[in-house]
C-alpha cells in the first residue's frame, strides 16, 4: 500500500514540475508568436462576425461594445451581433432598462459614429440557455450578413475585453484556413477594482492562468503538430490531445459550424472542440488573450463548473456524432481522444481526493521526504511561476481604445497559499453535478443549470 502512495505522490510532484515547464514554454511561445505578427493591411483577412450572447448584462455591455467599436474603426470586415433573450423582460424590475433595449440604443449610437451598420441586436424568444441563443443568432446571419467568401463566427462573453491586436492575429491565423481559432481567455480585474476576494478565489486566479496557458494553449499547439499528414500516424495518434473549446474567444469557420451540429446545450463550447478534434480538423490558437471577469465566489465557480462537467461527461455523445461522419482520423484515434477526455473528467473529480489520501497515508507512515518534495514543487515553485508569468502576460495585453489600461494581480500571499488546494476547489464542480443529478433523479425534475452573473467591473 505504501508503494502505491509513493507512486501517486511522486507522480503528483512530477506533474507539478511538468506544469511549471509547460507554463514557461507556453508563455514564451505566446509572446514570440505575437511579436512575429507585423502590420497587416486593414483589407486583409476574412469576414468576422462576433456573436455576444447576453442575459441580464446591463452592467457590462456598454464596456464590451465599446471595445468592439474601437476594433471596428480599423476593421471593415468586422460585424457584431448581440443576441439577448425575450424572457429577460419578465425578470427585469419595472423602470429598469433590459439588456435588449440598452444594446439597441448602443448599437444605434455606435453605427452612427462609424457611419456604417456594424452592430446588430436580435432577441431569442425561447427558454434555452446560451447555446440556444447562439444557434438562434447563427440562424439570423444569412439574412443580416449573407455569406461572402471565407467567413468566421466569433463568440465572446458579454464581459469580454479582446486584445486590440485581434484583427492582425485573426488575419494571420486564417491563412491556414483552420476550422477553429481560439483566443485564450484569462479572468482578471482592472487595476483599482473595488471589493475584497477570498484567498481561495485569489488562488483560483492563478489556477485559471495555469489552465489557460499551461494546458489549453499547449494542447492546441501540440494538436497542430499532430495534425493528419504532418507527423507519423502512430506517433500522432498517441500524442494528439483533445482540444476543448473555450466560450469567450472561440472563433469558428461558418461552414464548419453546421458540420458539427451547431452549439450544444448546456455548455456550448466543449462539444465544439471535441467534435472538431475527433474530425481531425485544423485548430489554431491566437497569440493574445481576451480578459473576462473572474468568478466572485466558490459557489458561483462550482455552479459554472458543474455544467462544464456535464459537457465533459457527454463526450460519448460527441464521439458517436464524430464517428458517424467523415473524419481525417482513424477510428482508433477518435476513440483514444474520447477516452482521454473522459479520463480528464475522472481525474478532475477524483484526483484531489486520491492524492490527499495518498499524502495522508505517507504522513502517517512518516514518509516526509517525498511529501516535502511534492509540497515544494506544487505549493511553492508552481504558484511562483504562475504568478510571475501571469503578471507579464497582463502587462503585454493591449486594451482596445485604452492604452493606459492595466490589470491587477491577485493578493500575492493569499493566492500562493491556496494554490495547492485549487484542484480540490475546482473539483466542487463535478461533485455538485453529481448531487444535482441525484436530486433530479429523486424528484423527477430535469437537470438544470444557472447563469453566472457579473459585477460589471471588467468590460467597462
Amino acid at each position: 500500500m505504501i508503494s502505491i502512495s509513493r507512486i501517486l505522490i511522486g507522480a503528483y510532484a512530477v506533474r507539478s514540475v511538468y506544469m511549471s515547464a509547460s507554463m514557461v514554454w507556453s508563455a514564451r511561445s505566446l509572446r514570440t508568436d505575437a511579436s512575429r505578427v507585423g502590420n497587416i493591411p486593414i483589407d486583409v483577412g476574412p469576414d468576422l462576425t462576433v456573436v455576444i450572447p447576453a442575459l441580464r448584462e446591463q452592467a457590462v455591455m456598454p464596456g464590451s461594445l465599446a471595445c468592439f467599436l474601437h476594433l471596428a474603426a480599423d476593421w471593415p470586415q468586422l460585424r457584431v451581433l448581440v443576441v439577448t433573450a425575450v424572457r429577460e423582460a419578465t425578470q427585469t424590475p419595472v423602470g429598469q432598462q433590459t439588456t435588449e433595449h440598452l444594446c439597441r440604443d448602443l448599437a444605434r449610437q455606435h453605427n452612427e459614429q462609424l457611419g456604417r451598420e456594424v452592430f446588430h441586436v436580435v432577441s431569442y424568444p425561447g427558454q434555452g440557455r446560451r447555446a440556444s441563443q447562439l444557434n438562434y443568432a447563427v440562424g439570423k446571419l444569412e439574412r443580416l450578413f449573407p455569406a461572402n467568401g471565407e467567413e468566421y463566427i466569433a463568440v465572446f462573453d458579454a464581459d469580454a475585453v479582446p486584445d486590440a491586436r485581434l484583427r492582425a492575429h485573426v488575419a494571420r491565423a486564417a491563412v491556414g484556413r483552420p476550422a477553429m481559432m481560439q483566443q485564450p481567455m484569462l479572468p482578471a480585474f482592472h487595476t483599482g477594482t473595488r471589493g475584497k476576494r477570498s484567498a481561495a478565489m485569489s488562488g483560483q486566479d492563478l489556477a485559471a492562468f495555469r489552465r489557460t496557458v499551461g494546458i489549453e494553449y499547449r494542447r492546441i499547439k501540440v494538436a497542430g503538430w499532430c495534425a493528419p499528414g504532418r507527423s507519423r500516424r502512430m506517433l500522432a495518434t498517441i500524442a494528439r490531445p483533445m482540444v476543448y473549446g473555450v466560450g469567450s474567444g472561440l472563433i469558428l469557420r461558418r461552414d464548419k459550424l453546421e458540420e458539427i451540429g451547431f452549439f450544444q446545450e448546456p455548455h456550448d463550447d466543449l462539444a465544439v472542440g471535441h467534435r472538431l478534434s475527433m474530425a481531425g480538423e485544423p485548430i489554431a490558437v491566437l497569440p493574445s488573450i481576451n480578459i473576462v471577469e473572474p468568478y466572485q465566489s466558490v459557489a458561483a465557480m462550482a455552479r459554472a463548473f458543474s455544467s462544464v462537467a456535464f459537457a465533459n461527461a457527454a463526450t460519448r455523445r460527441d464521439y458517436r456524432f464524430a464517428a458517424a461522419r467523415p473524419t481525417r482520423l482513424s477510428r482508433a484515434g477518435q476513440r483514444l481522444l474520447a477516452a482521454r477526455a473522459l479520463a480528464d473528467g475522472a481525474a478532475w473529480a477524483l484526483g484531489p481526493a486520491i492524492v490527499t489520501a495518498a499524502a495522508a497515508h505517507l504522513a502517517a507512515r512518516r514518509q516526509f521526504r517525498l511529501l516535502a518534495t511534492a509540497t515544494l514543487t506544487a505549493a511553492v515553485i508552481e504558484p511562483i511561476v504562475a504568478y510571475r508569468l501571469r503578471g507579464r502576460l497582463l502587462r503585454d495585453f493591449r486594451s482596445p481604445g485604452r492604452a493606459d489600461a492595466t490589470w491587477q494581480q491577485p493578493a500575492r500571499l493569499g493566492s500562493m497559499a491556496t494554490f495547492a488546494v485549487q484542484p480540490a476547489v475546482s473539483a466542487l464542480g463535478p461533485w455538485l453535478l453529481g448531487l444535482r443529478a441525484i436530486r433530479a433523479a429523486v424528484t423527477g425534475r430535469d437537470l438544470r443549470f444557472t447563469k453566472t452573473d457579473h459585477m460589471g467591473e471588467t468590460a467597462r
